[in-house]
């Protein structure tokens, strides 16, 4: 196998820019029109793969969110190595990612105030939920990795104590799906409401452990180790938890809709080994050029984000208008067709941007 050289913190890591532009791209795809083949007697597969699961479980969908914390994580000594290389004190690198978490929380909620129709707020989202774990993970980000371990640990087994021995859980215990349990009361005090997807604001809790094990996973990559080295690490850690949320599940669900441990395990797993994947076939066989169509997104995710939340209706029907023949004509197809269609215009756009060197920051 070829070696190359270890990649330093204050270097870009391709390979991640491709992960985060090809988990982008699978988002605002919309799962690239899948969803129209439910029921096919062959492709319904791809459907179910594409659509959250109701409540236990995991399918490539329910990974998104948590690839997204995880690779928030897996950037964070790459950025501060960064800041420092530039001058920048401690105490201004602090500040900037008080300011970070706080942008972050402000873009979700114009969003949410846009499309409610009258001005909200939301924690569900992913955004604020980075937001939080960002701001946490930052405080143990140049701990010891069994310092950083521990802690994910920590909060883990914290949520799921507090979940378990919370006096308001309904008579089919703590795991189950409905809004009898500590995650949907605490949403109703902060919301006024229950979520009608169950989706709890408390998630951002469990998820921080994703985002700790990403800034665990970043600073093995920017330290000076053989490549090789790096890839064992990465698929002992990602079999080990894949392994440790699956056993888990025995007693705890995997369910994301909360936020388990067991999921949380099971999907951090999955994320590293995505990451492995990208890092091998990028960084150490130097397969560069097939990447590029995720590059592009992933220099740019946030707004890649923003265009999807804001503009992708309008992109939609904007092309609906000159495909719609052939759409109605392909049926079910015609649904992947069109996704294609909106998603490359939502890339070409993004594509300007890169070509013009104009990178968006919160």
């Amino acid at each position: 196998m070829p070696e190359v050289q270890p990649v330093q913190a204050t270097q870009r890591l391709v390979s991640l820019d491709a992960y985060r532009g090809a988990i982008m791209i699978s988002l605002i795809s919309v799962g690239f029109g899948f969803s129209a083949f439910a029921g096919h007697p062959y492709l319904d597969f791809l459907a179910r793969h594409t659509e959250h699961v109701p409540w236990s479980g995991c399918v490539y969908w329910d990974l998104i969110q948590p690839a997204f914390m995880f690779m928030v994580g897996v950037a964070m000594p790459f950025a501060y190595a960064r800041r420092v290389s530039l001058g920048e004190s401690h105490g201004r690198i602090v500040w900037h990612a008080v300011r970070r978490a706080v942008n972050l929380f402000l873009i979700t909620c114009i969003f949410s105030s846009i499309h409610a129709g009258h001005p909200t707020y939301n924690f569900v989202n992913v955004l604020p939920q980075i937001a939080f774990g960002y701001l946490m993970t930052f405080f143990v980000l140049h701990r010891s990795y069994w310092a950083q371990g521990v802690t994910a640990g920590i909060i883990l087994a914290g949520y799921t104590a507090a979940w378990i021995l919370y006096p308001g859980n309904g008579p089919e215990g703590a795991w189950a799906m409905g809004n009898v349990n500590m995650g949907s009361d605490f949403e109703y005090w902060l919301m006024g409401e229950y979520n009608p997807g169950y989706w709890v604001s408390l998630n951002a809790i469990p998820s921080t452990s994703q985002i700790i094990a990403g800034a665990m996973c970043g600073r093995l990559l920017a330290e000076n180790r053989r490549p090789s080295e790096v890839m064992r690490i990465l698929a002992f850690a990602a079999v080990t938890l894949i392994a440790a949320g699956w056993l888990l599940s025995y007693r705890i669900p995997i369910i994301k809709r909360i936020l388990s441990a067991s999921f949380a395990l099971y999907s951090t797993g999955w994320a590293i080994l995505f990451l492995l994947l990208f890092y091998w076939i990028i960084e150490v066989l130097n397969f560069r050029r097939w990447a590029f169509v995720f590059v592009v997104v992933g220099m740019n995710s946030i707004t890649a984000y923003i265009i999807f939340q804001l503009f992708r209706g309008w992109i939609d029907n904007s092309i609906l208008v000159f495909s719609r023949p052939l759409i109605e004509a392909l049926g079910a197809y015609g649904h992947v067709v069109q996704a294609f269609l909106v998603l490359g215009a939502q890339w070409y756009v993004l594509y300007f941007f890169y070509k013009h060197k104009i990178f968006f920051k919160v």
